[in-house]
Protein backbone atom coordinates (compact mmCIF):
# COMPACT_ATOMS: atom_id res chain seq x y z
CA UNK A 1 0.00 0.00 0.00
CA UNK A 2 1.21 4.02 -1.08
CA UNK A 3 2.12 6.13 1.07
CA UNK A 4 -0.56 8.39 -0.50
CA UNK A 5 -3.04 5.85 -0.25
CA UNK A 6 -3.05 5.81 3.28
CA UNK A 7 -3.21 9.38 3.75
CA UNK A 8 -6.08 9.47 1.77
CA UNK A 9 -7.79 6.83 3.85
CA UNK A 10 -6.72 8.98 7.13
CA UNK A 11 -8.28 11.56 5.85
CA UNK A 12 -11.08 9.51 5.16
CA UNK A 13 -11.24 8.50 9.21
CA UNK A 14 -11.48 12.13 10.00
CA UNK A 15 -14.15 13.08 7.33
CA UNK A 16 -16.04 10.57 8.84
CA UNK A 17 -15.60 11.28 12.52
CA UNK A 18 -16.30 15.09 11.79
CA UNK A 19 -19.50 13.84 10.52
CA UNK A 20 -20.56 11.94 13.52
CA UNK A 21 -20.31 8.51 11.27
CA UNK A 22 -18.36 6.78 14.16
CA UNK A 23 -18.91 3.50 13.00
CA UNK A 24 -17.77 4.37 9.49
CA UNK A 25 -14.75 5.49 10.89
CA UNK A 26 -13.75 2.93 13.81
CA UNK A 27 -14.01 0.17 10.66
CA UNK A 28 -11.39 2.50 8.66
CA UNK A 29 -8.95 2.31 11.79
CA UNK A 30 -9.46 -1.15 12.07
CA UNK A 31 -8.16 -1.97 8.52
CA UNK A 32 -5.51 0.74 8.26
CA UNK A 33 -4.24 -0.70 11.89
CA UNK A 34 -4.01 -4.36 10.33
CA UNK A 35 -1.78 -2.92 7.56
CA UNK A 36 0.61 -0.74 9.33
CA UNK A 37 0.73 -3.77 12.00
CA UNK A 38 1.61 -5.59 9.28
CA UNK A 39 4.19 -3.73 7.59
CA UNK A 40 5.73 -3.64 11.14
CA UNK A 41 5.35 0.31 11.14
CA UNK A 42 4.12 0.07 15.23
CA UNK A 43 4.41 3.20 16.21
CA UNK A 44 1.75 3.95 13.65
CA UNK A 45 -0.24 1.05 14.22
CA UNK A 46 -0.41 2.27 18.25
CA UNK A 47 -0.95 5.45 17.52
CA UNK A 48 -4.22 4.57 15.54
CA UNK A 49 -5.10 1.96 17.85
CA UNK A 50 -5.32 4.81 20.96
CA UNK A 51 -7.36 7.10 18.33
CA UNK A 52 -9.86 4.16 17.79
CA UNK A 53 -10.18 3.83 21.77
CA UNK A 54 -10.56 7.59 21.40
CA UNK A 55 -13.29 7.72 18.60
CA UNK A 56 -15.34 5.15 20.24
CA UNK A 57 -14.65 3.45 23.28
CA UNK A 58 -17.39 1.05 23.00
CA UNK A 59 -16.09 -0.46 19.74
CA UNK A 60 -14.63 -3.25 22.06
CA UNK A 61 -14.54 -5.95 19.21
CA UNK A 62 -12.00 -3.35 17.29
CA UNK A 63 -10.30 -2.12 19.94
CA UNK A 64 -9.51 -5.84 21.10
CA UNK A 65 -8.64 -7.06 18.00
CA UNK A 66 -6.43 -4.42 16.77
CA UNK A 67 -4.58 -4.89 19.69
CA UNK A 68 -4.14 -8.64 19.41
CA UNK A 69 -3.21 -8.01 15.65
CA UNK A 70 -0.56 -5.42 16.99
CA UNK A 71 1.01 -8.00 19.48
CA UNK A 72 0.87 -11.12 17.33
CA UNK A 73 2.80 -9.13 14.55
CA UNK A 74 5.46 -7.68 17.40
CA UNK A 75 5.61 -11.26 18.39
CA UNK A 76 6.23 -12.56 15.15
CA UNK A 77 9.30 -9.59 14.24
CA UNK A 78 11.14 -10.68 17.75
CA UNK A 79 15.01 -12.21 17.21
CA UNK A 80 14.57 -15.47 18.02
CA UNK A 81 18.58 -15.88 19.33
CA UNK A 82 17.52 -13.11 21.44
CA UNK A 83 14.33 -14.84 22.45
CA UNK A 84 16.57 -18.22 23.39
CA UNK A 85 18.68 -16.58 25.43
CA UNK A 86 15.88 -15.00 27.81
CA UNK A 87 13.53 -17.85 27.43
CA UNK A 88 13.24 -18.11 30.96
CA UNK A 89 12.54 -13.88 31.33
CA UNK A 90 9.83 -14.40 28.32
CA UNK A 91 8.24 -17.39 29.87
CA UNK A 92 7.08 -15.46 32.89
CA UNK A 93 5.46 -12.85 30.21
CA UNK A 94 2.50 -12.60 28.93
CA UNK A 95 2.80 -11.71 25.01
CA UNK A 96 2.10 -7.87 25.77
CA UNK A 97 4.43 -7.68 28.84
CA UNK A 98 7.09 -9.42 26.48
CA UNK A 99 6.67 -7.49 23.26
CA UNK A 100 6.98 -4.32 25.22
CA UNK A 101 10.33 -5.47 27.07
CA UNK A 102 11.68 -6.37 23.55
CA UNK A 103 10.84 -2.97 21.82
CA UNK A 104 11.82 -1.11 24.75
CA UNK A 105 15.54 -2.52 24.61
CA UNK A 106 18.34 -0.54 22.70
CA UNK A 107 21.15 -2.71 21.70
CA UNK A 108 24.93 -1.16 22.25
CA UNK A 109 28.28 -3.14 21.44
CA UNK A 110 31.35 -2.89 23.92
CA UNK A 111 34.81 -3.22 23.00
CA UNK A 112 37.93 -4.88 25.25
CA UNK A 113 38.84 -2.97 28.13
CA UNK A 114 35.62 0.01 27.33
CA UNK A 115 34.33 0.51 30.73
CA UNK A 116 30.44 -0.67 30.76
CA UNK A 117 29.77 0.90 34.31
CA UNK A 118 32.48 2.56 36.66
CA UNK A 119 32.11 2.15 40.76
CA UNK A 120 30.76 5.00 42.76
CA UNK A 121 29.42 6.47 39.31
CA UNK A 122 26.11 7.21 38.42
CA UNK A 123 24.55 3.89 36.21
CA UNK A 124 20.53 4.46 34.59
CA UNK A 125 20.67 1.17 32.33
CA UNK A 126 20.13 -2.38 32.88
CA UNK A 127 22.34 -4.23 30.57
CA UNK A 128 21.28 -7.87 29.23
CA UNK A 129 24.50 -10.12 27.99
CA UNK A 130 23.98 -11.44 24.17
CA UNK A 131 27.63 -11.92 23.60
CA UNK A 132 31.21 -12.14 25.16
CA UNK A 133 32.23 -11.96 29.03
CA UNK A 134 32.74 -9.03 31.34
CA UNK A 135 34.41 -8.88 34.47
CA UNK A 136 32.91 -7.03 37.60
CA UNK A 137 35.62 -5.21 39.96
CA UNK A 138 35.33 -3.88 43.41
CA UNK A 139 38.01 -1.06 44.36
CA UNK A 140 38.80 -1.00 47.70
CA UNK A 141 41.95 1.23 49.28
CA UNK A 142 43.32 1.31 45.85
CA UNK A 143 43.09 -2.37 45.48
CA UNK A 144 40.73 -3.81 42.82
CA UNK A 145 38.97 -6.82 43.79
CA UNK A 146 37.61 -9.12 40.84
CA UNK A 147 33.98 -9.94 42.30
CA UNK A 148 33.06 -12.64 39.56
CA UNK A 149 33.21 -13.08 35.72
CA UNK A 150 29.93 -12.85 33.70
CA UNK A 151 28.51 -14.51 30.26
CA UNK A 152 25.82 -14.98 27.83
CA UNK A 153 22.60 -14.58 29.72
CA UNK A 154 23.48 -12.71 32.58
CA UNK A 155 22.60 -9.12 34.05
CA UNK A 156 24.36 -5.97 34.78
CA UNK A 157 23.26 -2.82 36.85
CA UNK A 158 20.36 -4.24 38.97
CA UNK A 159 21.03 -2.38 41.71
CA UNK A 160 21.44 1.49 40.18
CA UNK A 161 18.43 0.86 37.77
CA UNK A 162 15.70 -0.47 40.13
CA UNK A 163 17.24 1.37 43.55
CA UNK A 164 18.58 4.57 42.48
CA UNK A 165 22.32 3.91 43.57
CA UNK A 166 25.37 4.44 42.28
CA UNK A 167 27.30 1.74 40.96
CA UNK A 168 29.05 -1.08 43.90
CA UNK A 169 31.18 -2.15 41.13
CA UNK A 170 33.06 -1.99 37.97
CA UNK A 171 31.92 -3.22 35.05
CA UNK A 172 34.50 -3.64 32.09
CA UNK A 173 34.23 -6.15 29.08
CA UNK A 174 37.10 -8.86 28.30
CA UNK A 175 36.32 -9.40 24.95
CA UNK A 176 33.63 -7.79 21.71
CA UNK A 177 30.84 -7.70 23.96
CA UNK A 178 26.98 -6.76 22.56
CA UNK A 179 24.30 -5.88 24.87
CA UNK A 180 20.74 -4.52 25.00
CA UNK A 181 19.74 -2.29 27.67
CA UNK A 182 17.33 -0.66 29.21
CA UNK A 183 17.18 3.10 30.16
CA UNK A 184 15.48 3.71 33.45
CA UNK A 185 12.46 6.07 31.92
CA UNK A 186 10.90 3.08 30.12
CA UNK A 187 9.54 2.06 33.82
CA UNK A 188 7.52 5.27 33.83
CA UNK A 189 5.85 3.89 30.43
CA UNK A 190 4.98 0.66 31.50
CA UNK A 191 2.97 1.96 34.48
CA UNK A 192 -0.08 2.60 31.74
CA UNK A 193 0.73 -0.29 29.31
CA UNK A 194 1.93 -3.19 31.24
CA UNK A 195 1.59 -2.61 34.84
CA UNK A 196 3.33 -5.86 36.15
CA UNK A 197 6.06 -6.11 34.09
CA UNK A 198 8.16 -3.98 36.47
CA UNK A 199 7.39 -6.18 39.10
CA UNK A 200 8.20 -9.16 37.14
CA UNK A 201 11.73 -8.16 35.68
CA UNK A 202 12.20 -6.90 39.16
CA UNK A 203 11.65 -10.50 40.74
CA UNK A 204 13.93 -11.64 37.91
CA UNK A 205 16.99 -9.20 38.22
CA UNK A 206 17.33 -9.65 41.73
CA UNK A 207 16.95 -13.48 41.49
CA UNK A 208 19.54 -13.26 38.96
CA UNK A 209 22.17 -10.60 40.48
CA UNK A 210 25.26 -12.70 40.51
CA UNK A 211 27.26 -9.34 41.43
CA UNK A 212 25.23 -9.35 44.70
CA UNK A 213 25.51 -12.66 45.45
CA UNK A 214 29.37 -12.57 45.34
CA UNK A 215 29.73 -9.71 47.15
CA UNK A 216 27.67 -10.67 50.16
CA UNK A 217 29.99 -13.90 49.85
CA UNK A 218 33.41 -12.43 50.07
CA UNK A 219 35.22 -11.73 53.53
CA UNK A 220 36.15 -8.20 52.80
CA UNK A 221 34.13 -5.35 54.53
CA UNK A 222 32.42 -2.82 51.54
CA UNK A 223 31.87 -0.57 53.65
CA UNK A 224 35.55 1.51 54.80
CA UNK A 225 33.54 3.63 57.22
CA UNK A 226 32.13 2.37 60.66
CA UNK A 227 28.77 3.61 60.85
CA UNK A 228 26.92 5.20 64.08
CA UNK A 229 23.27 4.99 63.85
CA UNK A 230 21.69 8.06 65.19
CA UNK A 231 18.45 9.50 65.37
CA UNK A 232 17.03 12.76 65.15
CA UNK A 233 16.15 15.76 62.17
CA UNK A 234 18.07 17.10 59.19
CA UNK A 235 17.44 19.81 57.01
CA UNK A 236 18.64 19.60 53.56
CA UNK A 237 18.05 22.27 50.63
CA UNK A 238 18.62 20.95 47.03
CA UNK A 239 21.17 22.74 45.10
CA UNK A 240 21.19 24.36 41.68
CA UNK A 241 24.05 24.36 39.32
CA UNK A 242 25.25 27.43 40.78
CA UNK A 243 25.53 25.60 43.65
CA UNK A 244 22.90 27.89 45.51
CA UNK A 245 19.92 26.46 47.73
CA UNK A 246 16.63 26.48 46.24
CA UNK A 247 13.58 27.11 48.21
CA UNK A 248 12.98 25.92 51.63
CA UNK A 249 14.69 23.56 53.92
CA UNK A 250 13.44 19.70 53.90
CA UNK A 251 12.96 17.66 56.69
CA UNK A 252 14.40 14.11 57.37
CA UNK A 253 14.97 11.50 59.98
CA UNK A 254 18.45 10.98 60.43
CA UNK A 255 19.48 7.24 60.56
CA UNK A 256 22.95 6.79 60.77
CA UNK A 257 26.38 8.95 59.98
CA UNK A 258 29.89 7.73 59.52
CA UNK A 259 33.46 9.44 58.53
CA UNK A 260 32.24 9.09 54.98
CA UNK A 261 28.81 10.67 54.87
CA UNK A 262 25.25 10.15 56.46
CA UNK A 263 21.88 8.93 55.78
CA UNK A 264 18.38 9.86 56.23
CA UNK A 265 15.14 9.23 55.58
CA UNK A 266 11.99 11.02 54.17
CA UNK A 267 8.61 10.19 52.85
CA UNK A 268 7.01 10.07 49.20
CA UNK A 269 4.66 8.83 47.22
CA UNK A 270 6.29 10.25 43.80
CA UNK A 271 9.50 7.57 43.28
CA UNK A 272 10.72 9.16 40.11
CA UNK A 273 11.17 12.31 41.87
CA UNK A 274 12.97 10.70 44.79
CA UNK A 275 15.24 9.17 41.70
CA UNK A 276 15.84 12.50 40.52
CA UNK A 277 17.57 13.57 43.94
CA UNK A 278 20.44 10.57 42.82
CA UNK A 279 23.81 13.10 42.56
CA UNK A 280 22.26 16.06 43.42
CA UNK A 281 23.74 18.09 45.65
CA UNK A 282 22.37 18.56 48.86
CA UNK A 283 23.16 21.77 51.48
CA UNK A 284 22.51 19.81 54.79
CA UNK A 285 22.11 21.11 58.38
CA UNK A 286 21.38 19.55 61.94
CA UNK A 287 22.87 20.14 65.67
CA UNK A 288 25.57 16.50 66.06
CA UNK A 289 24.74 15.09 70.00
CA UNK A 290 28.60 14.92 71.12
CA UNK A 291 29.41 13.34 74.29
CA UNK A 292 29.48 16.03 77.71
CA UNK A 293 26.38 17.42 76.47
CA UNK A 294 27.29 19.56 73.79
CA UNK A 295 25.94 20.03 69.93
CA UNK A 296 28.07 20.45 67.34
CA UNK A 297 26.58 22.48 64.82
CA UNK A 298 26.57 20.54 61.03
CA UNK A 299 26.38 22.71 58.04
CA UNK A 300 27.79 21.54 54.87
CA UNK A 301 27.15 20.52 50.86
CA UNK A 302 26.43 16.67 50.10
CA UNK A 303 26.20 14.50 47.64
CA UNK A 304 23.39 12.17 47.27
CA UNK A 305 24.93 8.42 46.19
CA UNK A 306 21.70 6.67 47.02
CA UNK A 307 17.60 7.10 47.00
CA UNK A 308 16.31 3.75 47.95
CA UNK A 309 12.92 2.67 48.61
CA UNK A 310 11.42 0.80 51.93
CA UNK A 311 8.16 0.24 53.04
CA UNK A 312 5.10 2.65 53.49
CA UNK A 313 6.57 5.29 50.79
CA UNK A 314 9.59 5.84 52.96
CA UNK A 315 13.21 6.33 51.66
CA UNK A 316 16.19 5.99 52.52
CA UNK A 317 18.79 8.96 50.99
CA UNK A 318 22.17 8.29 51.49
CA UNK A 319 24.51 11.35 51.30
CA UNK A 320 28.59 11.54 50.46
CA UNK A 321 30.94 14.16 52.16
CA UNK A 322 32.94 16.05 49.75
CA UNK A 323 35.89 15.39 52.40
CA UNK A 324 35.44 12.72 55.27
CA UNK A 325 35.84 13.93 58.84
CA UNK A 326 38.35 13.07 61.47
CA UNK A 327 37.62 9.13 62.98
CA UNK A 328 38.01 11.05 66.17
CA UNK A 329 34.86 12.86 65.23
CA UNK A 330 32.74 10.24 64.72
CA UNK A 331 34.05 8.35 68.26
CA UNK A 332 32.86 11.69 69.71
CA UNK A 333 29.35 11.52 68.95
CA UNK A 334 26.53 10.60 71.59
CA UNK A 335 24.34 8.26 69.71
CA UNK A 336 22.23 7.93 72.93
CA UNK A 337 20.63 11.01 72.52
CA UNK A 338 18.67 13.11 68.93
CA UNK A 339 19.93 15.03 66.53
CA UNK A 340 18.25 18.19 66.84
CA UNK A 341 17.35 20.79 63.92
CA UNK A 342 19.21 23.85 63.85
CA UNK A 343 18.33 26.99 65.98
CA UNK A 344 17.74 29.12 62.46
CA UNK A 345 16.55 28.15 59.59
Amino acid sequence: MGEKDKLKREALIDQCISQKDTEGACKLIFDLIVDYAREKNFEKAEALHEKLYETDPMALTEIVRSGEVIEEEKSENVDREHLEIWSTLYESLSTAEGNALYYSMKSKKFQAGEPIMDQGKLNSRLYFINKGEVKALFNQGGKENLIKILGVGDIIGQQPFFSATVCTVSIFPLSITKTTYLEVDVLKKWKKDVPALESKLYNYCIKNDLIKKELEGKSFERRSDKRVTLSGTVIFQILDKAGKPMGKGYKGDLSDLSAGGISFDIKSSKKETIRMLLGRRLKIRFNLPMKHNAYHRVEQLMTVIAAQPQVFDDYSIHLKFDTKWAQRMIEDVDPSRMAVKPDRE
